[in-house]
């Protein structure tokens, strides 16, 4: 069926294009030949699109299980014989199977439910199993944190559907694009100009051939944005990346780079100069603002730096707050702390760590907490580590309500955030919606140009 469409597109831009008949067998075989790579990324589509919904059905039906059963493996069990049959449920019963069957005492149930983890590389996934593990082997409280789960899933759930939707608007808009671009080009060949026909013209059969390869191409390109694993998107850089940029910024020496920004401005300005003497009144213009920049150049580069990294933790927060109060159900701050050391975002790591510090030297002091990514000046940050600080000192007459209130804006940040981020994620869909315009133009200059030469009457080789 997929080849008959195929059959109908290429000869519908046989007759729009004029192409002859050997041009039209050279896309025939084109069309033959990206077909699979077509395919395989909609399929790809199709199975992401998939996981991510199985996904989001087995957290619900876990964190509700668990609430009842308040046991891993019998949560399990209720997850194995509610989901429908596919790739979740073997995974869930493989599992099962394996805390059931599997008769060593340390780590069975995180052995386990690393097995579903393995196939779904969710980092949901890896919270709740860590959750629940954590309260079979230690307790604390169930009912609330599972709420805090299933707020943070549905939040997630809610902007992942929303990504999908909106990815699926542009990539819609981008096939437009080509359509409406093609359809351009093939108006040029029908225009009745004296009658003159250029469109048998070789090299306006190859160009014709050229564009709809590289439409095709686009087409091809934008199929990739929606071709995205879901549940483990990679919306910022890796961990390491940002564990480096924090130490760049610390390390930062502003009267280096200050002296750097005065010796480059300082040539950038002899340069304006000789400029301006020769009257170059352009290159004096573009002199004098690069001179600026080069003054500046130290504070500009700060302050990307900067910017880039409060974008980063203010993703990276909510998550390892979250961590943070899931801990607090068992322990105090300061252990909750150090356990939250194993799962810390990377641009978090050195904070924690000097955070851990302080509160080694100074125990009781608010201090510690204040100074928490203070450079950053996050007012979020600033009022959830005040909280903390409440918390740990025993000085919150409501700690319920004020955890509560503290996930609730956290929780917030990190939906703006991810928004955010996913939709500046899609920005080279933009691009692709308006290349084909460009490349249109380009065939409508060649065809302009035949068309000017036919009226002269200049013999074309």
């Amino acid at each position: 069926m997929i080849y008959f469409v195929a059959f109908i597109i290429v000869y519908t831009l046989h007759v729009l294009l004029k192409l002859n008949w050997y041009m039209t067998a050279v896309l025939g075989v084109f069309a033959c030949v990206m077909i699979p790579f077509h395919k395989k990324r909609y399929e790809g589509y199709l199975k992401n699109k998939k996981r991510f919904f199985e996904v989001s059905s087995y957290l619900d039906t876990l964190l509700y299980a668990f609430v009842k059963e308040e046991k891993v493996v019998l949560a399990i069990w209720d997850v194995s014989q509610t989901l429908p049959q596919g790739e979740m449920k073997s995974l869930v019963e493989k599992a099962l199977d394996y805390m059931q069957m599997t008769f060593k005492e340390i780590a069975v149930l995180q052995e386990g439910l690393r097995l579903i983890e393995r196939e779904y590389p969710c980092q949901r996934i890896r919270d709740v199993h860590q959750f629940m593990t954590h309260v079979e082997y230690y307790g604390g409280e169930i009912e609330r944190p599972v709420t805090l789960l299933l707020a943070d899933k549905g939040r997630w759930e809610r902007r992942i559907q929303e990504a999908i939707a909106q990815r699926n608007k542009q990539f819609v808009d981008v096939v437009l694009s080509v359509s409406a671009a093609l359809m351009i080009c093939g108006a040029i060949v029908y225009l009745p100009v004296m009658d003159v026909d250029i469109s048998q013209e070789w090299i306006v059969q190859i160009f014709s051939v050229l564009v709809v390869i590289i439409n095709d191409w686009i087409i091809y390109k934008a199929q990739k944005y929606l071709m995205v694993d879901w549940i483990q998107i990679q919306l910022t850089e890796s961990d390491d990346y940002y564990v480096k940029k924090m130490q760049e910024l610390r390390e930062f020496h502003e009267k280096k780079e200050k002296r750097l920004s005065i010796f480059l401005g300082g040539i950038s300005t002899v340069i304006t100069i000789v400029f301006f003497l020769c009257g170059n009144e352009w290159f004096v213009v573009l002199g004098l603002l690069l001179t600026l920049f080069l003054f500046n150049q130290h504070r500009v580069g700060k302050n990307l730096m900067r910017k880039n990294l409060v974008k980063q933790i203010k993703y990276a927060f909510p998550n390892w707050l979250l961590d943070i109060v899931l801990l607090l159900q068992s322990e105090n701050v300061q252990v909750a702390l150090q356990k939250s050391k194993e799962h810390v975002p990377g641009v978090l790591r050195e904070e924690l760590r000097l955070l851990i510090n302080r509160l080694e030297q100074q125990p009781e002091s608010s201090e510690p907490y204040h100074m928490f990514l203070k450079e950053f000046g996050i007012p979020e940050v600033h009022s959830a580590m005040g909280i903390l600080y409440s918390l740990s000192i025993g000085n919150s007459g409501n700690a319920d309500k004020q955890i509560s209130e503290l996930v609730e804006k956290n929780l917030t940040l990190l939906d703006d955030t991810e928004r955010e981020l996913l939709k500046s994620s899609t920005s080279g869909m933009y691009v692709l919606f308006l290349l084909p315009v460009v490349v249109a133009s380009f065939k409508l200059i060649v065809d302009m140009v035949f068309l000017m030469l036919a009226f002269v009457k200049v013999p074309v080789v």
